[in-house]
């Protein structure tokens, strides 16, 4: 994650409630030295592997659900460039994706495959290697309306490595492109199989940073900072083509690894940009969720900020319950107030407001806003 992002992260977790969404659950803080956690695999329930991402070792770490750490392994002939996912196989091996690439510039995409670490004595394993690139990438970097090949998630099903992009595209267009290469050490073009369309239009909500495929391979599932899409009701690796559902997590946070704990429960894990902020192991359970209820869109919000990019005027839309006064205001990613946008009373019902920032440098801002009691807190970009 580029550091001019994670300040951004930390005034989000600084500004908004702290209190989660129905069913997902904090289980522990992370132990040091975790604090960039970026993916997350499994040896059973209370067996937990994890790393730090871009720069750091090239060290596993194992945790339990209590945030003890109980091991750490070192993964001899692998370098850190920038570690963002991990993903198993049928057979126990360990896939650690060297994956990140926010410029979409690198040529040295990598996956590390190793035995699982459960099997291995002493605190060193020694990696294998597998090297790709992707058949659609022509330009290093591409143009701004294509930045779509960095990627945060890797996924194992049925002797296949999948991988489903970070879109980083000027303007924002919401999709996520899904590839698939071999599970073998050697060196492969990765094949665009399919692409998801998550319908948002705010990247720091809306771009994918981890994945996983369930235990039996019917279920997959997407991670953003916020969100998750379960999709579920697919035929072989046709994963974008069944049922989907998306949930909100009701918290904004650098979420960046998620697995299948069961079939129906998962582990998050968020990174911490400071003390205090971030850094945790959540766990959800989703069958209550998806089982019988047809594929819908998120709930409309209590405040909608559009078109975001905004170019100069900025619309806000948001739903009043009952008689309540409305402040919303700008900030600067140092928290300082720039601009005061609404302050009054309003009825109930929906409202639709206008406000003129033509005259607003360029700089990414955050919207923060009170509905009565209700704190909302929103990024906004402007290019």
């Amino acid at each position: 994650m580029q550091l001019r992002f994670l300040f951004l992260f930390w005034m989000l977790g600084l500004l908004m409630p702290r209190t989660m969404a129905q069913g997902l659950l904090t289980l522990s803080a992370l132990p040091d030295p975790i604090t960039e956690s970026s993916g997350i695999e499994i040896s059973d329930p209370n067996s937990i592997w994890t790393f730090n991402d871009s720069g750091n070792k090239p060290e596993l770490y194992l945790v339990d659900t209590g945030g003890n750490l109980r091991r750490t392994l070192f993964v001899a002939g692998a370098n850190n460039r920038d570690w963002e996912d991990i993903t198993q196989d049928d057979q126990g091996n360990f896939y650690i994706g060297n994956i990140g690439n926010n410029t979409n510039a690198n040529t040295d995409l990598t996956i590390f495959r190793i035995p699982n670490p459960d099997t291995v004595a002493g605190d060193t394993v020694r990696a294998e290697v597998i090297a790709f690139s992707y058949e659609d990438q022509f330009a290093f970097p591409p143009p701004e309306d294509s930045l779509n090949f960095d990627c945060e998630a890797l996924m194992w099903y049925e002797g296949q490595l999948y991988l489903a992009s970070k879109n980083r595209t000027v303007p924002f267009d919401g999709k996520t492109n899904l590839y698939r290469l071999p599970d073998t050490p050697g060196t492969y073009v990765a094949e665009r199989i399919g692409t998801f369309d998550t319908g948002g239009s705010t990247m720091l909500n809306f771009w994918i940073t981890a994945g996983d495929i369930s235990p039996d391979g019917s279920k997959l599932v997407l991670l953003s900072s916020d969100k998750i899409w379960v999709f579920y009701g697919f035929s072989g690796d046709d994963f974008f083509n069944g049922q989907s559902e998306l949930i909100s997590l009701r918290n904004f946070s650098q979420k960046e690894a998620i697995v299948w704990v069961t079939e129906n429960d998962l582990y998050i894990t968020d990174e911490q940009p400071l003390p205090g902020f971030g850094g945790n192991l959540y766990t959800i359970r989703i069958d209550d969720v998806i089982v019988g209820i047809p594929p819908g869109p998120e709930p409309l919000p209590n405040l909608r900020a559009f078109p975001n990019p905004v170019k100069d005027q900025l619309i806000l839309e948001f739903r009043i319950i009952a008689g309540n006064e409305v402040r919303m205001e700008l900030l600067d990613t140092a928290g300082r107030r720039i601009q005061q946008l609404l302050k009054g009373t309003y009825s109930p019902g929906t409202h639709t407001e206008v406000v003129d920032l033509s005259m607003l440098p360029p700089g990414t801002y955050l919207l923060q806003g009170s509905v009565g009691k209700e704190q909302i807190t929103t990024p906004i970009v402007k290019p």
